[in-house]
């Protein structure tokens, strides 16, 4: 039997369909004046891939003609026409041909509404797109194509007007409210458009950004992509030469220390709460573009993550439990795990997120045992819905930071096994005055009887190998650096190594993780290991 939600959502659908797709509300749009080319040019200011762009030229494929697989793990790039970008970083006269070909073919073969590619959020980040390219391929534009553009344009921007005032929230929100801004500047009812996003963007920043500048989700990814359209609202307003709301403005200063925040020496993200990698070449132009000159945090008491670094050694820690319901759409369970990099290397790193569009990936990534932490009888800290979210959840997370003798310490305690199986875990962390060491102790306030598993899990860069029947590990770097890795107590000659897997940048590769797994016999039992830097010969 079908959930009450998934019944009203079909309902919703059934309703939608026949209202917007009718000819009736077709006239509807088609109502009013028609302006003949766009009455401001709006630049993008970020950069392309012309790789990416070549292959998107030389590609035989249409628009529509990819399979159901691939279509699902590209089709808000597909809906939004985002290659644009990359065609534009080719810049040939036949690049410009390729985006004129893709918007005509998206105009011949989606112009009647669509569920997908008419949702807010899809159509907004579209008309901004369309709209913030025009100069780069308006010269090999037909007189009959910017006359089919503009009606388009028109058309989408007022069922975007009608369908804008929903609480969207994230990264659709936002893309929706680009829309209303970028259309009303540059095409029609500019006056209703941008009253309109404003209104909403006032709302949306107020719910949503929080009091240390972090993103409510809790993914340093989405944070990093709010913030990309948060920069191109100012730059759009600044083009008009209107002002700037201040919320905007000081969203944008509070966003860019927890984005340095999450960033590891290789210059991509922490792999927290659904968040890969991202790619380095926007990071540093958000940062550039920004013109915020901001400290790097050490801690976001709100959003719930603390940064400690020694020497070249960087250590990021969840000390949060899940975001709230709405924005937990593709949190993970991974309560209390951490990353570990050295330089420009990450040594120890979480999972990462799934493919997009496949619930499987999602679950296996977002599951406790997917993240350097603690598991209790194989089960995870929180409940992973299906179709994403967060069911059960803690209801206590607790942690403080201190530092003794030359030691940064983090302690964190969640509840999230209690209502099962009546425990309580608590992490403490300590990163050594140089760096060179990495300290952990994993506490189970539980019945005895209790089965545990705390995991490493290694990037895929780094070789591992156990040594001394199971009593550590040696893990070595792609420079050269050797760390090991040492359990003490009960479990201290009981490491395993096994397969693991990491998907940073959206393609899964192979790679390994340390483990130990054991049972309590003890109440509080204690867990207590090292990651330290092998010395060299000459004792360097």
């Amino acid at each position: 039997m079908e959930s009450p939600a998934k019944l009203l959502h079909q309902i919703k659908r059934r309703v939608q369909s026949v209202t917007y797709g009718s000819p009736i509300y077709r006239m509807m749009l088609d109502q009013g004046p028609l302006p003949e080319r766009l009455r401001l040019s709006v630049p993008d200011i970020w950069p392309g891939d012309a790789k990416q762009g070549q292959t998107l030229i030389a590609s035989p494929l249409g628009l529509f003609d990819l399979d159901e697989t691939l279509r699902s793990e590209h089709k808000r790039r597909l809906l939004t026409h985002d290659g644009l970008r990359d065609l534009r970083a080719v810049g040939s006269e036949m690049a410009r041909r390729k985006c004129v070909s893709l918007i005509h073919e998206w105009i011949e073969d989606q112009e009647p509404w669509d569920e997908d590619s008419w949702a807010p959020g899809i159509l907004g980040a579209r008309l901004a797109n369309w709209i913030a390219f025009y100069d780069f391929y308006g010269s090999a534009a037909s007189h009959d194509f910017t006359k089919s553009l503009i009606l388009n344009l028109v058309r989408q921007l007022r069922h975007l007007q009608y369908t804008s005032q929903a609480n969207l929230i994230g990264v659709d929100g936002l893309w929706a409210i680009k829309g209303l801004i970028y259309g009303g500047l540059c095409v029609t009812d500019g006056e209703k458009s941008l009253s309109l996003a404003l209104d909403l963007l006032k709302r949306q920043l107020d719910a949503e950004i929080l009091t240390d500048g972090g993103h409510i989700s809790r993914n340093p990814q989405l944070h990093a992509d709010l913030l990309r359209v948060l920069i191109d609202l100012r730059t759009a307003l600044t083009a008009a030469k209107l002002e700037v709301p201040h919320e905007l403005s000081l969203s944008i200063a509070r966003m860019i220390p927890v984005l340095k925040l999450f960033r590891h020496g290789d210059g991509g993200l922490a792999l927290f709460n659904g968040a890969q990698e991202a790619s380095v070449l926007h990071l540093d132009a958000t940062l550039t573009l920004s013109q915020v000159k901001g400290r790097i945090l050490k801690r976001l008491p709100h959003m719930g993550y603390e940064r400690m670094t020694a020497g070249r050694s960087l250590l990021l820690v969840d000390v949060s439990g899940p975001p709230p319901r709405g924005y937990d759409q593709a949190a993970h369970a991974g309560l209390m795990s951490f990353e570990f990099s050295v330089g420009k290397e990450r040594i120890l790193t979480n999972c990462g997120a799934g493919l997009e569009g496949d619930p499987a990936w999602h679950l296996a990534m977002a599951s406790t045992a997917a993240h350097n932490t603690m598991t209790l009888s194989d089960t995870n800290a929180c409940e992973l819905l299906p179709d994403g979210g967060i069911g059960h959840r803690p209801r206590d997370v607790v942690t403080q930071r201190y530092e003794q003798e030359g030691v940064q310490f983090i302690e964190v305690f969640h509840d999230g096994y209690m209502p099962k199986h009546k425990v309580g875990l608590q992490r403490i962390l300590g990163l050594a005055e140089e760096g060179d060491e990495l300290r952990g102790r994993e506490v189970l306030a539980a019945p005895i009887g209790k089965d545990f598993t705390v995991r490493w899990h290694i990037h895929p860069d780094v070789s591992v190998m156990l040594a001394h029947g199971g009593a550590s590990a040696l893990l070595r770097t792609l420079s050269g650096a050797g760390w090991r890795l040492r359990v003490y107590g009960p479990c201290g000659g009981d490491l395993a190594l096994e397969t693991s897997v990491y998907c940073g940048k959206g393609v899964p590769r192979r790679t390994l993780q340390l483990r130990v797994s054991g049972r309590t016999i003890e109440n509080p039992m204690f867990i207590e290991w090292t990651l330290t830097r092998e010395k060299t010969k000459k004792g360097k």
